[in-house]
Parts: structure tokens; sequence; C-alpha cells
């Protein structure tokens, strides 16, 4: 096995286990209470009543449940594995672009919360279009603006990954036949 093939093998191992342990390990019930708070108050400010409660370690909004994947920390936790490992970047650019996707990341959740629960109060759609469909494809395009954004503030993530790639898939012939 090369010497590349080996580097990118190592920061992919790294990268998923940071990502799964920051996703996985830590009770993340501060935060969903938080984001049921902040979707609550965006609710109320936008006219559709709302409120945020707990019980038995569960955020609420109105009837809906914040659970962990609505914080959008598995986003965050993704682009944190990918990030932390990551060679020749100082800590600080690292932790300048986990704090600001993280910030994005809990902002658009906030604001998909609220769009779901207006779709369905208004009677636009059903919970189970609003919610699912909706979700996935407001997260899609987040995800996407995220990793442009971070292209461009910390190039060298582009350039490495583009450098992975160019390593493991087959060379293809550029000259005509």
């Amino acid at each position: 096995m090369s010497r590349p093939m080996r580097e990118i093998i190592q920061y992919v191992l790294i990268a998923s286990a940071l990502s799964i342990l920051i996703y996985y390990l830590p009770n993340y019930y501060m935060l969903e209470k938080i984001t049921a708070d902040h979707s609550a108050a965006l609710l109320n400010w936008i006219g559709i009543s709302a409120k945020s409660w707990t019980r038995d370690g569960r955020a609420f909004v109105n009837e809906f449940e914040i659970e962990r994947m609505c914080t959008g920390i598995q986003v965050t936790a993704v682009f944190a594995g990918l990030l932390v490992p990551f060679p020749k970047i100082s800590w600080k650019r690292k932790l300048a672009g986990i704090g600001s996707v993280a910030v994005l990341v809990y902002l658009a959740n906030i604001g998909r919360i609220a769009l779901e629960v207006v779709l369905l109060y208004k009677g636009i759609l059903p919970w189970y279009l609003a919610h699912y469909p909706t979700g996935l494809i407001l997260g899609v395009f987040s995800v996407a603006f995220l990793v442009i954004a971070l292209d461009y503030f910390i190039p060298e993530f582009g350039d490495y990954a583009m450098r992975a790639m160019d390593s493991v898939l087959p060379k293809r012939s550029t000259s005509p036949n």
C-alpha cells in the first residue's frame, strides 16, 4: 500500500472516530432544550403561538419533541471530525471553522424547525411531508453551502480532498481516441 493511501486511510479513520465520539458520547439535553426555547421564540416572533417545555429529560416545542438530530449536532460533529485531524492547519483556524459551522447549523435548524411547524399549522403540508422531506432538502442544501464555505475559508481542505480523490481513483485518459 502506498504512503498517500495509508495517510488517507488514517485520516478517514480518525475523522470518522472523532465524528462518532462527538455525536454519540455527550448528552445533548441542554442543546435540545435551548433549541426548543429558540425555536419557540422564533415561532412566537413570526406570529405562531409556541411554548417550549421539558419532561423526563426531553425537550419539546408545542407537541413536537426536539431530539439530538433536530439540533444539527450531527453536521457539526462531522465537520469537527474532518477538521480536527487535518494536517497543517492551525488550531485557531480549525476552532474558528468548527465554531462558525456550529453557529450556522444551529441557526439553520432553528429556522427549519419553525418552517416545518408553520407549514403544518397553516395547513400547507401534513407533518410527514413538512418534517422529513422538507428537513432533508434543507439539510442537503445547508451542508452543500457549508462545504463551499469551508473550502473558501480553509482552501487546504478542498485541495486535500481533491488530491486524495486523485490518488484513489484511476486516471482517465484525456487524449482523443
